[in-house]
């Protein structure tokens, strides 16, 4: 017996169901034809006389009184016409209690409506009284779920209780783990077909409390693992690779790919370990870490001393006008159309850069805000700081130019640092022919000129010949269709010792690789299905895995090895640029929780994240060079005591 359906009678002498299709109490009875409020039960027979569709739930909910019970329905049935009875009643109730309230609405006067706004307004301030105790952020409200929280609270009406101090560190957070892991099974289950690549992430939050934060990475999006404190662990390399085993061995060895850190000695020594000690997976660098690294020593006084006083002198612009409310109010207010001059980046040495790009946008109008009668006739005109940095916009030709030059240098690499964090796609693929076209970008912007490009060309194959090079990144430039076939590509053999390496790796069994070699041909060939028209106009317009997912199947060991390794993402930093976030976990007021209730609040708030953004991925892309990380700020925009007086000091 179906008992959601909408209940539609059959037969000739029976009629149609009525018109309140919705109550799923009508599919358990036939209407008498002809004779008002007339029901007869289709488990008994029993013909109910009047009450409506209740009466009919009583009967069947083996409730006496109005109408004798059904002996013959099930007892799902039963239960379920218990339930719509008790919500009914539940309902009056309220409705009773709303009535109270409120008073009859044909009733109402101005009055009651004034009290009404009294009440609402009382209602706020109470809210308003307790989020500045507690020192909730502002930015709280922008969360998806309060206005969620607020439908469900207006929802149940006057009385509702909130979750007691227990509840929510106890069974409600116990839910809310148990509803995060059943969403993560999605994200879990390509985990065996595609691969997965581990990320630990090293932070010290405002306490100066060491944490390490393990992540999974698999094109579906990422996952948080858990989060570790390491206070007063030796960070030595033997007990980093005790911890990154567990969770090697958590997430699954015959999973993982890569397990990605930063470059810092003993994590990276740890990681290689692991990939000695199991040796079917790579240890591999963070990218954006990497390239951040090429970014500095840009900026290294030693070596080019003209790039960082030019960096000086961009913050001292900088620092002048956010330090002082007026001066950046009549910025934004007349000049720049409420826009800023410094963009957050993900890396401190990438936001020099967009800091930079910002003030040659801005560089009319910062010129035409100098020389202003506003300015003029301002007491900062005559604020020594005032007057030097007066002095740069106006006067200094040497330091446009040398912004120029700057942006000339670090755009190519900022690209590819957008490249790598960004999760709309897996970027193993691509990161070793990005890397070769920022440095011919730079050759380009210098004219070729080799005494001008030289120098940091030569850096950038440093870090990325000793830090940044895996074979991963050869075995994907390979198996990415759109760059191999390219014409003009000629890395065919630089790149294929990184490929046999990357295949002996990942697949241990030998007559496997002798049979995936084998297969190799037939792609640089481009033969079999690969030579299909359908298949060579897809090669740059298909992400690479869906282009093997596609055009793969007669070599189906290569087409498995090619997904895993183009699935992969190069950085493990990608997933949250602002771990600080977090620091409310790691504070004084959490650490008495045990271990376990730590890690799942971690585990919680940072998966229903991670999952707002998946949602999100293709309906509003993220640019990761511009996220709302203020901390990578401070450079540009910290407070100076000395620059500041009064009337500068405004709160937001």
């Amino acid at each position: 017996m179906n008992t959601s359906g909408s209940g539609n009678g059959t037969g000739d002498s029976i009629g149609s169901t009525p018109s309140k299709t919705d109550d799923p109490a009508w599919a358990h009875c036939l209407i008498i034809p002809g004779r008002r409020n007339q029901t007869k039960c289709l488990y008994c027979d029993k013909l109910i006389l009047g009450g409506g569709i209740t009466r009919l739930k009583e009967h069947l909910a083996g409730i006496k009184g109005n109408v004798g019970a059904c002996k013959k329905v099930s007892a799902d049935v039963k239960r379920q016409m218990q339930q719509l009875l008790s919500e009914k009643r539940k309902g009056k109730e309220k409705r009773q209690r709303l009535g109270d309230m409120v008073g009859s609405q044909s009733q109402k006067t101005i009055k009651n409506a004034l009290q009404s706004r009294e009440k609402q307004e009382a209602s706020r301030m109470a809210i308003a009284r307790w989020w500045y105790d507690a020192n909730v952020p502002f930015r709280a409200t922008r969360s998806k779920y309060y206005l969620l929280m607020w439908d469900a609270v207006t929802s149940m009406g006057p009385g509702i209780k909130g979750p007691s101090y227990h509840h929510l560190r106890g069974s409600l957070l116990k839910c809310a783990v148990k509803e995060v892991n059943e969403w993560l099974l999605s994200l879990k289950s390509i985990w065996s077909t595609n691969g997965c690549s581990i990320m630990a992430d090293g932070w010290t939050n405002q306490r100066q409390q060491p944490i390490i934060n393990f992540l999974v990475y698999c094109p579906r999006g990422s996952m948080f693992l858990k989060s570790v404190d390491t206070s007063g662990l030796t960070k030595d390399a033997d007990t980093l690779e005790r911890m990154f085993d567990e969770v090697v061995k958590e997430v699954g060895v015959e999973n993982v790919v890569q397990f990605i850190t930063d470059n810092d000695a003993s994590f990276k020594a740890a990681g290689k370990r692991l990939e000695a000690k199991y040796s079917t997976f790579f240890w591999s660098p963070c990218a954006a870490h990497c390239i951040d690294l090429m970014l500095e020593n840009f900026s290294d006084a030693r070596y080019f001393p003209i790039v960082d006083t030019t960096i000086g002198k961009a913050r001292k612009i900088t620092k002048f006008i956010y330090n002082h409310s007026w001066v950046l109010a009549l910025m934004r207010r007349d000049y720049t159309n409420g826009r800023h001059l410094c963009r957050p980046a993900v890396t401190r040495f990438a936001t020099h850069f967009l800091s930079i790009q910002c003030l040659l946008k801005f560089k009319k109008e910062l010129r035409q805000m100098f020389t202003s009668d506003a300015w003029v006739g301002s007491r900062y005109a005559r604020n020594s700081v005032g007057k030097e940095v007066c002095e740069i916009v106006l006067e200094d030709r040497e330091f446009w130019s040398n912004c120029i030059l700057i942006v000339k240098i670090n755009e190519p690499l900022v690209r590819v640092l957008r490249l790598v964090d960004n999760e709309e796609k897996p970027s193993m693929g691509y990161l070793y022919e990005a890397i070769d076209k920022a440095k011919e970008t730079i050759k380009k912007n210098f004219n070729n000129r080799l005494s001008q490009y030289m120098p940091y060309i030569k850096v950038i194959d440093a870090r990325w010949d000793k830090q940044l090079y895996s074979p991963l990144h050869s075995a994907g430039c390979f198996l990415n269709p759109g760059i191999y076939f390219r014409l003009g590509f000629n890395k065919q053999t630089a790149i294929t010792r990184g490929l046999f390496n990357t295949l002996t790796t990942l697949i241990p069994d030998e007559e496997k690789q002798d049979l995936i070699s084998s297969q190799l041909e037939e792609y640089k060939k481009a033969t079999g299905t690969f030579r299909m028209s359908l298949a060579i106009r897809q090669r740059e317009k298909l992400n690479p895995v869906a282009w093997w997912d596609q055009f793969g199947t007669n070599t189906p060991e290569l087409q498995k090895f090619a997904i895993r390794v183009l699935s992969q993402c190069t950085n493990a930093t990608g997933c949250e640029r602002n771990w600080s976030a977090f620091d409310f976990v790691h504070s004084k007021k959490r650490n008495r929780l045990e271990h376990e209730r730590l890690n799942a609040l971690v585990f919680v708030r940072y998966n229903l994240k991670l999952r707002e953004r998946i949602i999100c991925r293709g309906k509003e892309a993220m640019d990761p060079l511009s996220l709302e990380n203020i901390d990578i700020l401070a450079d540009w925009v910290a407070e100076e005591p000395a620059l500041l007086d009064k009337d500068d000091y405004d709160v937001d």
